[in-house]
């Protein structure tokens, strides 16, 4: 396994979070920090807020209370122009992959650049050899270099998705958010697009931040492990720590006592 990297000020800081849905709190007071090169694995239960925490952190859903800083940028307040520059900071890494299925990997990777190529060269889909190089060098990390002309809907699964991490490396953002990446693959694949995740974080010294249902796969991927129970965040640990214990505070096996 690779050396968890030594940690910084958080990259992203999540401040005192909450949500609601009605009457149905859905996120309760939550605080989190993600460093640069750190991994972050969340589990929770479904309606635990893991979903509502990423779309209030990238305010697709403006939070009740709280704040979200990224870089040391509050995001909260910031007007459309400014929020849509602060948004090329975050890639999302979802479970369908979201591919163009047609196109092959390394035009799906290229994608990852749009933002920032002029217009005339997005319509004529001629980015440039720099960015063609940069996508190529993108997809060698992932190990998929030997496939970068093969059409995204003849590779695999676990290499879409392996793709997928490629385009959001090439967006060159500083916080990964990735929303099960691997619930729909195969426990080979999720270990093999786990490891490449986790590799591009330390190397690149990416925070990110994983949604995970797979417990089992936790210790060989995420350097810290948080748990949401109905909203509250109940447990924060190294990876290393996570036991029995921490998954009945999570999973509903025992009532969760106040964090300090």
């Amino acid at each position: 396994m690779t050396p968890t990297p030594a940690l910084s000020a958080p990259t992203l800081e999540v401040v005192n979070l909450s949500h609601a849905y009605g009457t149905r709190n859905v996120l309760d007071g939550v605080s989190l920090g993600v460093a640069a090169g750190e991994v972050v694995a969340i589990l929770g239960t479904s309606g635990a807020g893991k979903t509502t925490l990423f779309r209030c952190i990238t305010r697709l859903v403006h939070a009740d209370t709280g704040s979200v800083v990224l870089g040391g940028q509050d995001l909260s307040g910031l007007e459309v122009g400014e929020l849509r520059r602060a948004r090329r900071n975050v890639s999302l890494v979802f479970q369908q992959f979201n591919l163009v299925r047609r196109l092959s990997a390394l035009d799906n990777v290229i994608a990852g650049h749009l933002a920032e190529l002029p217009t005339w060269r997005v319509v004529a889909r001629r980015p440039g050899p720099a960015v063609r190089a940069d996508a190529l060098d993108c997809l060698d990390q992932v190990g998929l270099a030997d496939h970068a002309r093969s059409r995204a809907d003849r590779l695999s699964g676990g290499q879409q998705q392996r793709v997928a991490i490629a385009r959001a490396l090439a967006q060159r953002s500083r916080v990964v958010l990735a929303d099960e990446p691997v619930s729909s693959l195969d426990p080979s694949s999720s270990a093999t697009v786990l490891a490449a995740l986790r590799s591009i974080a330390h190397s690149e010294r990416i925070a990110v931040l994983c949604n995970l249902h797979q417990v089992e796969l936790i210790r060989g991927f995420a350097d810290r492990v948080l748990g949401l129970r109905s909203g509250k965040l109940v447990v924060d640990v190294a990876a290393s720590d996570f036991d029995e214990s921490h998954r009945a505070l999570v999973y509903g096996e025992r009532e969760p006592s106040p964090r300090p």
